[in-house]
């Protein structure tokens, strides 16, 4: 093996050049744009000369800007001099390893199709003159074009990647033969794919990276190339020529984040109400307002994150899959992050008591919401709840009717204002009532006795109770009564009681019953039936309320 220690020129600018065949020696599937590609030459991209089968050079005018490398083949006529910034590597295994990457970029090469439109792949008829000043230059694509010769000037104008595949050995003729390139299109981005041998003529130029699959790669006298020259089975033939390693400068990559911002369920806010911050190397613009048809932010190639610094209460947040991960230079990538306005949710609960004797159960109650974009307006009421969605903004929830015999109470968020994404609970109560009865006392005495309401006790089913004061009591049939008195007459009647002090209660009820005690005139003393009637009457006579 002969190696040749290289310069410290060479390290400053392998290292430049090593960064940008990171872009140049490289594919993916969207060739329309500088995109870097899949898979990298690896060791390949400091190597300007390979040869399978060995390198020859006929002149030692021959000046080679990088390495050169064969597989322990042999070479002839170089030296350190014709390798100025270079080493000369013929190992075995620095062979393989390049014919193994550079193979793969060729079939990738071979397959390749234009990104945009998508598949597109042209036949292209080198010959002539191709120039922007002749009107037909050539732009980035995929171009097969078959064995013809380039015998004119061929300028290649925009920046992108150039991918030219021959279907047979390729021919650049001698002097007549020249490529320029223009418009942002570099030697970094343009690639000659040849299954056979590829010949540039005495005195052409070309650029680009030229891999040969089967046969040699020939540079007649004089023929220059910026780019590179590998054969992966035969050799490369030199005589006094330049061949340099193109430097090119990395094109950022592109980030354009869309913000979206749905407003379904009573939201306001606009994207631009959103703050968006990108992560990376040397992002142009790290923070910004978001926006709905986007912003484009430019960065180096590596990881990357686009992330929202807070999320608005009452909306949730989605990205897409491109909003983190790596990118490349060259490339472009679409990160939308998507807010949502969070529905309100409104917990409708029915609570029925029924503790004197009701038998309503939660469903017997018809509850209502009323509110924007309520979903189910009116419903049969249930005890763990109904769960109503509304956008936010006011609401009340009632009770249509409230049943005979039923109080009515509703907790604190029964009505009000609800906000995004918040969760409100309403409560209403219904209880059973129980039903009250008021016994009244009359006495009457136009018959000469004296007796007042508090001699005759009353009674509720035997439970002693007071004159015109309501009684608590128990849905259903009630009896009332009172401790008869020999000198008085006793009458039920007038009101809520049958003749027998009967009455039956519903939930809710408030009656009254009245009993009427009437003094008997009493003898005279001595009998003969005459009777001693005071004047006036006295009426003792107690109602209740």
């Amino acid at each position: 093996m002969n190696l040749y220690k290289k310069s410290l020129h060479k390290h400053v600018i392998v290292t430049v050049l090593v960064f940008s065949l990171i872009i140049g020696f490289t594919w993916l599937s969207n060739v329309s744009a500088v995109i870097p590609p899949d898979r990298t030459f690896g060791i390949t991209n400091t190597y300007s000369v390979y040869g399978h089968a060995g390198i020859t050079n006929a002149d030692a005018g021959t000046r080679v800007w990088g390495n050169v490398g064969d597989n322990n083949v042999g070479y002839a006529g170089f030296t350190a001099i014709q390798v100025p910034d270079g080493i000369i590597n013929t190992t075995t295994a620095s062979g393989t390893a390049i014919e193994n990457d550079a193979s793969s970029v060729y079939d990738s090469l071979m397959s390749a199709t234009q990104g945009t439109p998508a598949g597109v792949v042209t036949s292209l008829d080198l010959a002539g003159t191709h120039t922007v000043l002749n009107g037909n230059p050539i732009t980035p694509g995929v171009y097969n074009v078959g064995a013809t010769t380039l015998n004119g000037a061929v300028e290649l104008s925009g920046a992108g990647v150039y991918i030219f595949r021959s279907s047979a050995s390729l021919t650049i003729a001698t002097s007549g033969g020249t490529m320029t390139l223009s418009n942002g299109a570099t030697p970094c981005n343009v690639f000659w794919a040849v299954p056979a041998s590829m010949t540039i003529g005495t005195g052409s130029h070309i650029e680009g990276t030229i891999i040969a699959k089967t046969g040699l790669i020939s540079l007649a006298t004089g023929a220059s190339l910026v780019g590179r020259a590998i054969s992966l089975v035969s050799q490369v033939t030199l005589d006094n020529n330049q061949i340099t390693e193109p430097t090119c400068t990395p094109i950022p990559a592109t980030l354009h984040v869309v913000k979206t911002v749905i407003n379904d369920n009573g939201g306001t806010a606009t994207s631009s109400d959103f703050t968006l911050n990108v992560t990376g190397t040397n992002v142009s613009t790290s923070s910004f307002a978001g926006s709905a048809t986007g912003v484009d932010v430019t960065l180096d190639a590596g990881t990357y994150e686009v992330a929202e610094s807070i999320v608005p209460t009452g909306y949730s947040q989605t990205a897409s899959a491109d909003c983190s991960g790596t990118i490349a230079f060259g490339e472009t990538k679409t990160c939308t992050i998507t807010n949502d306005d969070i529905t309100p949710h409104l917990i409708v609960k029915k609570t029925v008591i029924t503790d004197n004797g009701g038998t309503a159960t939660s469903s017997d109650f018809t509850l209502n919401v009323t509110g924007t974009n309520v979903a189910t307006s009116s419903f049969a009421g249930s005890a763990v709840g109904v769960d109503v969605t509304l956008d936010a903004g006011t609401y009340e929830v009632t009770e249509p009717i409230v049943p005979v015999g039923y109080s009515q109470t509703g907790s604190g968020d029964c009505s009000g204002t609800i906000a995004l994404g918040e969760t409100k609970t309403c409560t209403i109560t219904n209880d059973d009532i129980a039903p009250q009865l008021v016994v009244n006392k009359l006495v009457v005495n136009d018959s000469g006795r004296t007796k007042v309401i508090s001699d005759f006790p009353l009674f509720i089913d035997g439970v002693s109770v007071t004159s015109g004061v309501a009684s608590t009591t128990v849905i259903g049939l009630h009896t009332v009564s009172e401790t008869a008195d020999s000198g008085y007459t006793s009458s039920i009647g007038g009101d809520d009681c049958a003749a027998d002090g009967t009455i039956t209660l519903a939930l809710g009820d408030v009656k009254t019953c009245t009993i009427v005690n009437d003094d008997i005139a009493q003898s005279s003393g001595g009998g003969g039936g005459s009777y001693y009637a005071p004047v006036p009457p006295l009426i003792d006579v107690c109602f209740g309320e």
